[in-house]
């Protein structure tokens, strides 16, 4: 009974381990990616005036 606790306990330490590993491991794109939702303005191209997607040319 012991020893299926303890196995138990390093389960969970392992998986524990391994979530925070890869939190630790996500590179620059992760991160980008899960920073903005859709619906965020600054997720979007910037517009001009007018409303389309800007190419930084005045209207």
């Amino acid at each position: 009974m012991a020893k299926q606790q303890i196995s138990r306990q390093q389960e969970l330490t392992e998986r524990t381990r391994r979530e925070q590993d890869a939190e630790r491991n996500q590179d620059f794109g992760d991160q980008a990616a899960s920073a903005r939702l859709p619906d965020d303005p600054k997720a979007m191209a910037p517009r001009d005036a007018i409303g389309r997607p800007s190419t930084g040319e005045p209207v």
